[in-house]
């Protein structure tokens, strides 16, 4: 941002300042070196064996696996995600033995997990080799290698959303698009992932925005060129995809209507929407710390810039950052956290910036900062433990307001020591491995069981531990479920995919999962929809599945549209559930059984 648009500054330059000595180089072969990368990995390692994926992952996998039995190709189903990402899953669902069975799935989602940590790494690589054109290496292997350990540490409700694949694909296209040497080939090459990135959920494009927004602030031209080339590669992407999915057009047409929370469905209070954003961010930031760190890291950097033109571009590009971040969130409306998962991307890359240019600037750590990030890693953790006595949300803003004074007195520190007219003697300094540990610890704050994964208007409400029983739960009530069905037995899904994902059984439905007909009954246009009549020809068609899986708390009759709930009492015999049980099997009506 700002300063890279130049090209790389000789040795001399890179190493030390007029009046300060050399900085320490980036090294990773010292006891601190050895020590942040063996963490790093050890706590890579945990988190791949532990955390699995979140049930938005499953329900995509098990409407792909179950149609995929009946015959119907990822291109031709409903599975609330565009045609590039499903088959994104597909693949990996493929490689890793879940589609055709081969794996458990404890293995199958741990391959998972450790194919996007690859995936990260492989970004944050090509961004590194990138950006050593146009800074120097610590600067460059700090702002790429904390950008991917994001990713790679992105809490289980992130990881391998299309808003994380649409952060991976914007950063190797910002390598393209600043590695390159010939403009109009990096315009072209940064075209085509920039232009899937926009098409993992439509909503993405704001993290493409982001993409380009950086590389305007770098180099004018290029982004110019790399928007016009982006508009091209996607109008192009889409239209395969439109041609590919029949009904790519129909879906991306009729799913707004299912959404009852999206921005401009009722009236907009600007002072409400100002609260519920400012709550949203710090929930966010409950997740995800590191996001905590973006007000003290933008001080830092913007004081080793030379100009004040150069440090209110800074904070300008980086306020677009965050305000295009959630403008996406407000958009979509139902606040959920992974929508806003570039903002700790956003936050980690600029804080590894600051840090690289601080050691270049004065050859030791901001201190205060640094330590402020231990303790946001050791601490988060454990708000669980007192979710029911404190308001998360406001401790997210302290901490935030904490980076900042932290920021600031490491900026007085400095100063103080350059007004010093006798200078102390030189003592050794920080290597800036330990500042790395300290922030792959504030990292890190998302693998740990107490840590909490769904936070809403700051309170913990579930954490992985948590998370994790309710998959065990999911599990052993799909475990009835098969109990009851007969071996390879067709059904129609009346429930969320997570339990899908576990029962198994195919579907001849291309809406595996009633999404279109789970609709509360005031949206009235949804049940006219093009999608809603094609999902209920489900249930009322000549020769249906013999059973259907009703998930009550799910899906609710009471709730629903009463002509589509109609027809499905019309079709299915469904028991009243027992105390706790979260599935029922539901035979399919003869024709001579009274309604």
């Amino acid at each position: 941002m700002t300063d890279i648009s130049t090209s790389t500054p000789p040795a001399t330059q890179r190493r030390q300042s007029p009046r300060r000595p050399a900085s320490r180089p980036l090294r990773f072969t010292s006891p601190a070196g050895w020590t942040t990368a063996i963490t790093t990995a050890a706590l890579l390692i945990y988190t791949t064996l532990t955390a699995g994926v979140f049930l938005d992952i499953r329900y995509v996998l098990a409407a792909m696996r179950t149609t995929g039995e009946g015959g119907i190709s990822p291109s031709e189903i409903f599975a609330h995600r565009p045609f590039f990402y499903r088959w994104i899953l597909a693949a990996l669902d493929f490689v890793t033995g879940g589609a055709t069975g081969s794996a458990p799935i404890a293995v199958s989602e741990g391959l998972m997990r450790l194919i996007g940590i690859v995936l990260a790494a492989a970004a944050g690589l090509v961004l590194h080799r990138a950006l050593r054109r146009r800074m120097p290496e610590r600067d460059a292997a700090l702002t790429a290698g904390l950008a991917a350990l994001t990713l790679a540490f992105a809490p289980v409700i992130d990881y391998l959303q299309p808003e994380w694949f649409a952060i991976v694909l914007a950063m190797g296209a910002l390598a393209a698009a600043l590695g390159i040497r010939s403009r109009w080939q990096a315009a072209a090459l940064a075209s085509l992932p920039l232009g899937l990135a926009v098409l993992m959920k439509y909503s993405t494009a704001g993290t493409a925005a982001m993409a380009l927004l950086i590389v305007f602030a770098v180099d004018r031209v290029r982004a110019l060129l790399l928007a016009a080339a982006t508009a091209v590669a996607t109008g192009l992407l889409f239209a395969f995809s439109a041609w590919a999915g029949s009904r790519e057009l129909q879906w991306l047409r009729d799913m707004p209507y299912i959404n009852a929370h999206a921005f401009g469905s009722e009236p907009v209070v600007a002072s409400d929407l100002l609260q519920r954003t400012a709550d949203y961010l710090g929930d966010r930031i409950t997740v995800t710390p590191v996001l905590a760190l973006l007000p003290g890291a933008l001080l830092l950097f913007a004081t080793t810039l030379t100009s004040r033109h150069r440090r209110v571009e800074a904070t300008l590009v980086t306020v677009l950052l965050v305000a295009d971040g959630l403008s996406v969130v407000v958009y979509q409306g139902n606040w959920f956290a992974y929508h806003g998962e570039n903002l700790p991307v956003v936050a980690a890359a600029l804080t590894g910036l600051a840090i690289g240019r601080w050691y270049g600037r004065h050859g030791r750590p901001p201190l205060c900062l640094t330590v402020l990030a231990l303790l946001l890693g050791v601490v988060t953790p454990l708000l669980a433990l007192v979710r029911t006595d404190v308001d998360t949300a406001v401790l997210a803003w302290l901490a935030s307001a904490a980076s900042l004074v932290a920021a600031l007195v490491d900026v007085l520190r400095a100063r103080a020591r350059v007004a010093r007219v006798v200078p102390r003697p030189r003592r050794r300094g920080v290597p800036v491995a330990l500042t790395t540990l300290a922030l792959v610890v504030c990292l890190a704050a998302t693998v740990w069981p107490t840590s909490g994964v769904r936070v809403i208007l700051g309170t913990v409400v579930t954490t992985n531990a948590e998370l994790k029983q309710q998959s065990q739960s999911a599990e052993a009530a799909a475990e009835q479920v098969k109990a009851e069905l007969p071996d390879g037995a067709e059904v129609l899904y009346l429930s969320f995919g997570q339990q899908a994902y576990y029962i198994g059984h195919p579907t001849a439905c291309r809406y595996p999962f009633p999404t279109f007909l789970n609709v509360p009954k005031q949206l009235t246009e949804a049940a006219s929809l093009t999608s809603t009549r094609e999902n209920l020809r489900c249930v009322t068609q000549e020769h249906p599945a013999a059973y259907a899986v009703y998930h009550p708390s799910w899906m609710s009759l009471g709730v629903i549209n009463p002509r589509i709930a109609a027809a499905i009492r019309n079709t299915y015999e469904c028991p009243k559930p027992t105390l706790g049980q979260q599935l029922v099997v539901c035979p399919l009506r003869h024709p001579d059984q009274p309604r």
